[in-house]
């Protein structure tokens, strides 16, 4: 594999997304027996039961490490659609899905780009071009320590350091940031279907993550999923239906958190009530208050919960702020040219200018949401009214 993107073995080209014939009888001949003996050894790589991490509202944080050869073997299983919806927790564990849309009657180049970028995993590890040493390890986190209106209301904690970058995406914060994937809360999304966005992106590029899907099943309100030694092996270009393969990519294992955001689409008023603002800060508040990549660790995130969920950036970039402050935690913010962030970098800056605590931020945005008229357009104010509230 190169990082050519008109290569992808050997110089054999990748036009427009299909497999030639040399590509396809390369993956038949050496990738596909490498799976399926995969398959063949599943008895000795997994010598125990693999434990489930489900909801258990009574354990703070259940665990599961993977060796690269287990993680490979369960999605060898994806990849032949071996996994039986009664065996499991939910339909959707195969790549059938994939393959199904794949009929040349469908334009569907997004699954194209998913395949070949399965392809490149599965051929990376034949070759051992991966960091074979690295396990993946899976953490489920529940917060027993649920923070209420006064808790927020009276934090001292001062508001952390926040970028903002208006390029670039959360893949470029490197292995020392924890990564946000703004996720489903059955977590992978459609990633196994037709989704190509955020969440589904991130497990396409980085394909061990897709192990978690296997083994987790749907998040709680007070849950999240922190997935380590997952790396990335897939470059790619496009969102959506121009989501593309770009060819190979050769990085270090980075830490991620899923976080499932509430759906507002049709009731996009509700996210300024109390219990929904205090929902998404406790759900950003587990997904942030661990020790992984280190403690204090920088938050690399964006929009969480905006575009087809129906939040609003700016009240959402605040809420991430207040946690990731709450947990010691400096924020890298990107805002994927979104035109709904201007004014954000001028925001933060003034808020960290004049020192301002969790407490003095929480006080102000309870304020504006209970300020809202019918007619009122929160979604482009809320920035006015912190401006308005800490300048001299």
């Amino acid at each position: 594999a190169t990082g050519n993107p008109n290569q992808f073995w050997g110089e054999y080209n990748f036009n427009n997304q299909f497999i030639d014939s040399y590509i396809g009888g390369w993956f038949l001949g050496h990738t596909v027996p490498y799976i399926v003996n995969l398959i063949l050894e599943l008895q000795d790589t997994f010598p125990e039961e693999i434990p489930l991490l489900s909801y258990n509202p009574d354990v703070a944080e259940q665990s599961l490490s993977l060796s690269k050869k287990q993680a490979a073997s369960l999605l060898a299983c994806s990849f032949f659609c071996s996994f039986a919806s009664q065996c499991a927790f939910k339909l959707g564990l195969n790549f059938d899905g994939i393959y199904f849309s794949l009929n040349k009657s469908i334009k569907n180049n997004q699954n194209t780009a998913k395949l070949c970028m399965i392809m490149n995993y599965f051929e990376r590890c034949r070759t051992g071009q991966c960091h074979q040493d690295e396990p993946i390890i899976i953490k489920r986190l529940y917060g027993m320590k649920y923070l209420n209106k006064n808790n927020w209301c009276f934090s001292e904690a001062k508001l952390s350091n926040f970028t903002v970058n208006e390029t670039g995406s959360i893949n470029d914060a490197g292995a020392e940031a924890l990564h946000v994937d703004f996720a489903n809360k059955w977590i992978g999304g459609g990633v196994l279907r037709r989704g190509a966005v955020q969440e589904e992106i991130m497990f396409s590029i980085a394909p061990e993550l897709l192990t978690t899907i296997i083994v987790c099943d749907v998040m709680g309100d007070r849950e999240a999923i922190v997935i380590s030694g997952a790396e990335c092996f897939n470059l790619h270009t496009g969102y959506s239906r121009s989501f593309q393969f770009m060819g190979n990519c050769v990085g270090s294992p980075e830490c991620r958190v899923a976080i499932d955001a509430t759906r507002f689409t049709g009731i996009q008023r509700k996210q300024y009530t109390d219990d929904y603002i205090l929902r998404e800060l406790n759900k950003a508040y587990v997904g942030f208050n661990h020790g992984y990549p280190t403690a204090g660790a920088a938050v690399a995130t964006g929009n969480w919960g905006c575009g087809a969920f129906g939040g609003h950036i700016q009240l959402k970039s605040m809420l991430q702020w207040m946690s990731a402050s709450e947990c010691g935690r400096p924020v890298i913010y990107y805002t994927f040219g979104d035109e709904n962030c201007q004014g954000m970098a001028d925001v933060t800056k003034l808020l960290l200018e004049k020192e301002v605590t969790v407490y003095q931020l929480a006080n102000a945005i309870f304020d504006f949401c209970n300020q809202i008229e019918p007619r009122d357009k929160p979604e482009k104010d809320l920035y006015i009214h912190l401006k308005d509230s800490f300048y001299d």
